[in-house]
């Protein structure tokens, strides 16, 4: 849909030697191309657009930390030609360096520190950070398991894939945080030269309570912030004022192996709903399996909304162990005074909050009783207990040479996001 929803045509390349890429054309038609190593792809892939028979395209390094000759990124032979970022995050786990969240778990193999961004970065190259899911089963865009946004003058292709090349990009594990980061007024991803103080910039607006914002100045932390303290929302449960409000939403759990089909709906009879965001993953599938078939019909879907509600469907399955989720979830922001109902229907269930409650509290719901299916509103979060802005002055290194600044987020929910680079030479 132009301007709405936007497509690139791609494919994964695999390399022992050098690691495997994700392929991505500018257009919507491309042939698969290959090669032995990262050269003879690359050579490919430009001959092709050379001679006219297929678009431009990127060669995205994927799941970078299994290390060199274990189909991780082999920084040697590594060129930014076509590859102006890495990916540090999917399914398989977190690759920004050896002491970062989400191990490798996968039977390929354990995460290698020279193989992480941090050791990449460390080196000299100057790369952008991305996420991208990597979940077999195909299900779009899957929860949490890898994101990557862009800075775009508008919703096309042409714009995003200027934001591409221009490394205006980064990586969040799931919820969609915004992350701003300028060094000097210049964007994340810019080399730029600079005599004297830097003034960098950031602000952050979580989709949860913030846990602290980082930044580095050459992989080492300049500055943190703290997040403001999520308990301070029942401060705002005696305002008379309406208050903009994110609300979690998740469903799932009970004990039974046959899928739980959900019909919800959350109408606000007295307030207005401003966004929402869905946080809908497929089952954790990190191989192509023969025998798994997935419905053509997703199974999760939003299907109706307005200003007052959100109506969905949904089909949950037990969580498979106790640390790892199969729940469902999406976020609505909302505005409302803190005596207003969040009126909640599940499956002819119907469960009524104010939003004060709310702010003091979550509240949980099993629709049958114990170990049966069950529905949790999470501690309503006043938006701007959501965000962390700040300003850093700093001096050049005491040598000539290239400072590269960078920011990492964590939310207390365990979802992340890091921005990519900015280079500045003295």
């Amino acid at each position: 849909v132009p301007g709405q929803f936007e497509t690139f045509l791609s494919y994964e390349w695999h390399s022992i030697h050098d690691g495997d890429h994700h392929v991505v054309y500018r257009g919507d038609h491309g042939p698969l191309l290959g090669g032995e190593r990262i050269w003879d792809l690359k050579a490919a892939l430009r001959g092709a657009a050379e001679r006219g028979e297929a678009p431009a395209a990127l060669a995205i390094p994927h799941h970078i930390g299994y290390g060199a000759g274990y189909r991780g990124i082999n920084w040697e032979t590594f060129t930014p030609e076509m590859s102006p970022f890495v990916e540090i995050f999917s399914l398989h786990g977190c690759s920004e360096s050896d002491e970062a969240p989400y191990p490798m778990l996968h039977r390929m193999g354990p995460r290698d520190g020279q193989a992480t961004a941090a050791w990449g970065l460390q080196q000299g190259h100057r790369v952008g950070l991305v996420a991208s899911t990597d979940h077999h089963s195909g299900y779009p865009g899957s929860y949490g398991d890898g994101r990557q946004a862009v800075a775009a003058r508008e919703l096309t292709r042409e714009a995003l894939w200027e934001g591409f090349l221009a490394r205006r990009v980064y990586a969040a594990t799931g919820d969609r945080i915004w992350l701003d980061f300028h060094v000097n007024d210049n964007w994340m991803g810019a080399e730029f030269s600079a005599v004297g103080q830097r003034e960098i910039r950031i602000d952050v607006r979580g989709r949860g309570a913030i846990d602290y914002v980082e930044l580095l100045k050459n992989e080492r932390a300049l500055r943190r912030w703290s997040g403001p303290d999520p308990a301070r929302a029942v401060e705002y449960a005696g305002t008379p004022r309406p208050v903009r409000t994110l609300v979690r939403i998740e469903w799932g759990w009970g004990g039974e192996e046959r899928p739980v089909p959900w019909e919800c709906c959350l109408s606000l009879p007295d307030g207005q709903l401003l966004d929402v965001e869905t946080c809908f993953a497929g089952p954790a599938i990190v191989a192509p399996q023969e025998h798994y078939e997935e419905s053509e019909r997703l199974p999760h879907e939003v299907l109706a909304r307005d200003a007052t509600s959100v109506a969905w469907r949904s089909e949950t399955v037990p969580n498979p162990t106790v640390r790892h989720p199969a729940t469902q979830a999406l976020i609505v922001e909302v505005e409302l005074t803190p005596g207003a109902e969040l009126v909640l229907e599940a499956n002819g269930r119907r469960y009524r909050h104010t939003l004060a409650e709310l702010l003091e509290a979550s509240s949980s719901h099993f629709l049958r009783g114990w170990r049966s299916e069950a529905i949790v509103l999470h501690r309503a979060l006043p938006a701007e207990l959501c965000r962390v802005t700040g300003t850093v002055e700093d001096e050049p290194r005491a040598v000539e040479g290239t400072d590269c600044y960078r920011v990492r987020v964590a939310q207390r929910n365990g979802q992340w996001a890091w921005s990519s680079p900015a280079w500045v030479e003295a």
